[in-house]
């Protein structure tokens, strides 16, 4: 099973597998590793490391899900690129981890990074969109 790792600013990496966990239960071969601002950069690499590792131990590759290209999560995560055994996806949203953590066990990681850079971005929904195709004209009806 691909391993997945997802690294962010703040908290919010610990915070994005405390929600998928809510909705799906506990994940095997799924870590996260906060970066703050009072982390060195090596403390964050060696988390990192140490994530990768142990998520990524079955050999079947690991994906490092970031929260935005360009920012220290992603800068740090670069380091660890190697084709076809550990791969980066920069913009992590919620529904991006829970599609991952269901689809990771019948692709390889190219297969899993392509299909979750698509399914992440059809996930952003603007809800008024929907509702006016549904005929909704912006007033609740008692």
């Amino acid at each position: 099973m691909i391993g997945i790792v997802v690294v962010t600013h703040a908290d919010l990496a610990d915070e994005f597998l405390q929600a998928a966990e809510l909705i799906l239960g506990p994940l095997n071969a799924v870590a996260s590793v906060s970066i703050n601002y009072e982390v060195s950069v090596d403390i964050a690499r060696n988390a990192l490391q140490q994530a990768v590792n142990k998520v990524g131990k079955d050999g079947d590759g690991t994906l490092i899900l970031t929260d935005m290209f360009g920012g220290t999560p992603t800068n740090i995560s670069a380091e660890f690129l190697q084709e076809g055994v550990v791969e980066i996806l920069t913009g992590i949203n919620l529904p991006m981890l829970i599609k991952g953590a269901g689809a990771r066990v019948n692709k390889n990681l190219d297969e899993l990074t392509a299909l979750l850079k698509d399914y992440a971005k059809n996930a952003i929904m603007r809800p008024s969109e929907l509702l006016r195709s549904a005929g909704y004209n912006g007033t609740l009806e008692n």
